[in-house]
């Protein structure tokens, strides 16, 4: 198999430069490239990631697989830096105080929680781009870092 080239996507235009670009989501969902404009990697990159507000709906973004994990692999990091960051200075006194293993112990469950909730914040992030909606639950927020020591759903039914 080393000699065949593996196929990623659906080969299209950007519709911003007219370079080829492969679309994966054209690969899986071939009835969304009907109406749709494609942007390649570099020319969003050169936008920043501002589509313009009339095409934004209707744009695909291509980006390649190599690609997509560096960024996410960047975006990982700087949101973990931040997390820690907004931990030491909330928390810094509290663990300096603790034992090494308690220390340990808590790191430890607290990247577990970080990453529990990162994953249920990327899933719901998915399903608002798959429905076009944003799920929401009512009645508390979510925090950004998710670091809570407890944090638990209730939810209240309406009479």
């Amino acid at each position: 198999m080393e000699g065949k080239k593996e196929e990623h996507g659906h080969e299209v235009k950007c519709s911003f430069c007219g370079n080829d670009t492969t679309c994966e989501r054209c690969m899986v969902e071939p009835a969304s490239a009907a109406g749709s404009e494609h942007i390649c990697y570099d020319c969003y990159q050169k936008m920043a990631g501002q589509l313009p507000e009339n095409i934004r709906d209707r744009t695909h973004i291509c980006i390649p697989p190599e690609k997509m994990q560096e960024n996410f692999e960047r975006f990982l990091n700087e949101t973990t830096e931040r997390a820690f960051v907004q931990l030491w200075d909330s928390e810094k006194k509290k663990l300096k105080e603790m034992s090494r293993q308690d220390l340990s112990r808590a790191s430890f469950f607290e990247g577990a929680r970080f990453m529990f909730s990162f994953m249920q914040q990327m899933s719901q992030e998915e399903q608002k781009h798959e429905h076009g909606h944003e799920h929401k639950h009512e009645g508390h927020g979510h925090e950004e870092h998710g670091h809570e020591h407890k944090h638990e759903h209730k939810h209240e039914e309406k009479k």
